[in-house]
This record gives C-alpha cells, sequence and structure tokens, in this order.
C-alpha cells in the first residue's frame, strides 16, 4: 500500500513538472479518474483513497492556479480557462457513474475518530466527492470568466441544470445543491446585482431567473409524489 501511494505521487509529481502549468489540473484529473477506474474493476479500496486525496488536489490547484494566478492579458485558445478548468471539471464527472457503483455500506462506529468517521463517510457515498468537486469548480468558474452583469445568469442556468440531473437520477443532495445555488442568486440580486447592475442585464437576469424559478416550482409540482421518496 504504501508503494503504490508513492507511485501515485510520483506519476502526478511527473505530471506537474512536465505539463504545460495552466493544464496540469486537467491532468491531474484524468489521474484521479484512472485511479476510480482501477477501483471500480479491480475493488481495491485503495485506489479509491488515492482519488480522493488526487481529486482534493485538483480543486486546491484549480482554485489556486487557474483561478487566483491570472494575468490581466487574455490567455490564448489553448490555455483559456474555460478549456482547461472545464476539461477538468468534465474529467471529475466522469468519474461519478462508477462512484456510484463503490458504494461500501458500513457503519462508523461508536468509539471512531472523527477522522475515521469521515474517511468511512466517504467510502459509503463516494459519489458526493465526486459531484460537489466539479460542481465548486463549474460555480466558482462562472463567477470568474463570466462578465459581472452574467454571473447570476449562469449560475441560475447552472442551478436548473443540476435540478434536472438530479431529478434524472434521483439524489437529494444534489437537488439541493441547485436549489441552494438558484436561492443564493435570488438573495444576489436583492441584494447586489438590482443596484448594480445596467438596465439591459438587469432585464436580462431578471427574466431568465423568473423563468428558471417557475421551471423549477413546475417540476416540484409535476414529480411531487416522485419527490417524496427522496426527502
Amino acid at each position: 500500500a504504501v508503494h503504490c501511494f508513492f507511485g501515485t505521487v510520483a506519476t502526478m509529481a511527473l505530471l506537474r513538472f512536465e505539463i504545460a502549468a495552466d493544464w496540469v489540473a486537467a491532468a491531474w484529473a484524468a489521474g484521479a479518474l484512472l485511479l476510480v477506474a482501477i477501483a471500480w474493476k479491480s475493488r481495491r479500496r485503495l485506489f479509491l483513497d488515492q482519488a480522493f486525496l488526487v481529486t482534493a488536489a485538483v480543486c486546491l490547484r484549480t482554485i489556486a492556479h487557474n483561478f487566483y494566478e491570472r494575468s490581466y492579458f487574455p490567455a490564448p485558445v489553448s490555455l483559456s480557462p474555460w478549456l482547461c478548468v472545464g476539461a477538468t471539471i468534465a474529467l471529475l464527472l466522469a468519474a461519478l457513474p462508477m462512484a456510484f457503483s463503490l458504494k461500501h455500506p458500513q457503519a462508523a462506529g461508536a468509539g471512531a475518530s472523527a477522522l475515521r468517521r469521515a474517511h468511512r463517510a466517504l467510502h459509503r457515498l463516494p459519489e458526493q466527492f465526486f459531484f460537489f468537486s466539479p460542481f465548486l469548480l463549474l460555480t466558482l468558474l462562472l463567477a470568474v470568466e463570466m462578465r459581472k452583469g452574467m454571473v447570476t445568469v449562469a449560475w441560475g442556468a447552472e442551478a436548473v441544470g443540476v435540478f434536472l440531473f438530479a431529478l434524472w437520477i434521483g439524489q437529494r443532495s444534489f437537488r439541493l445543491a441547485g436549489l441552494g445555488l438558484l436561492l443564493l442568486c435570488v438573495a444576489k440580486i436583492v441584494t447586489i446585482d438590482v443596484w448594480r447592475m445596467q438596465p439591459r442585464d438587469r432585464y436580462v437576469t431578471f427574466i431568465v431567473l423568473g423563468c428558471a424559478l417557475l421551471l423549477v416550482s413546475f417540476l416540484y409540482t409535476r414529480y411531487r409524489e416522485a419527490l417524496r421518496h427522496y426527502l
């Protein structure tokens, strides 16, 4: 197990120094996807632990480099955040179907430490980790790259997409994430956007977010009985 971890660390370090800086997070995300695939195929949960660690490193790298260390000049197309971070998000989401099959129901134990309980919780619900990591990155990507007047619109579209995805696969936590982001959009409009936006952006934001709220309300009414099973 120790040698296996060292091999993974060496591979990720090699990618760090041999790939263009803006693409390192995407390369690590591909490594995380590969580790999840190995765990799914071999049923050795050691590789799932490594995938968790690499995915956490992907999030930190993306936030610290792709979002924070940004140049004032626009990046070339090959190094665009939309392309680099978009590929990272897509690779992490690709691990989601396999993560569902890697669920491992087990009790945490009354005397277990907090770290042990957290570790077992990750193994019980690995799909949560591989959903909320790219969800966070996508939300931050929209906040950083979208024009200020269009951030709320982009978040509203993301919230509706997440909500529809949650209805499709029947995941309560994903649905609540979409609703939470949609409510954040409403709060942002009332407290910030309505005072600072240009008239055109304000109209577009109100129209798009109003349509999103009506759609979510309709879906709740239409699938009320099905949603009760997720509560």
